[in-house]
């Protein structure tokens, strides 16, 4: 697997893998911030790729291939000078959504570049409330699926509440560094 990662759409290889793999997207919930024919969106990934969110030393976004063939992708963008927001536009192609690969591949190197950031969020819109109820589930000690097999990761947030990210109600969930220093130190 070879992640890819870029700021703009000047790489073409990058580029055209996206709109490729992305050109597939038919779920109305999401399309528009996906989808290459909704590239003059503000909220469309190639609109976000082309207008400077994820510049250098303020953001990144990585694309996971393996052989050709598009795996998933997410980036990170500073927000303000103390909130980085982490796994941005993350799309994960449908036939490898159970194989965790954004966990194991994009949020470790993500977390790498954000540890300046006073706050790390990860946001999701309400379609995709389940992800956040996951983590208010876990931090209520409670059975958070029906395998239990995220990866560990992921317990090193704790959910915030709602908050207006770019104009959107988004449920937040927050890096908490105490549990970080404490997985880091055991």
């Amino acid at each position: 697997m070879q992640i890819h990662e870029i700021h703009d759409l000047s790489n073409k290889h990058v580029t055209e893998l996206l709109i490729t793999s992305l050109s597939g997207i038919s779920d109305t919930r999401i399309i528009k911030n996906y989808h290459p024919d909704y590239n003059n969106d503000t909220g469309n990934i190639f609109y976000i790729l082309q207008n400077g969110r994820y510049n250098l030393g303020k953001g990144k976004y990585y694309v996971l291939e393996n052989n050709g063939e598009y795996i998933c992708s997410a980036g990170w963008n500073e927000y303000e000078p103390d909130i980085a927001l982490i796994l941005t536009r993350m799309y994960i192609a449908p036939k490898h959504r159970v194989n965790y690969y954004v966990a194991t591949n994009i949020l470790p190197k993500i977390l790498e570049e954000v540890t300046d950031y006073k706050h790390v969020w990860a946001t999701v819109n309400a379609y995709n409330k389940a992800l956040y109820e996951w983590f208010v589930r876990d931090k209520l000690g409670k059975r958070t699926a029906l395998f239990n097999n995220w990866p560990d990761i992921y317990k090193n947030f704790k959910p915030v509440g709602k908050k207006n990210i770019y104009y959107t109600d988004q449920y937040v969930i927050e890096l908490d560094r105490t549990i970080n220093d404490q997985t880091t130190k055991n």
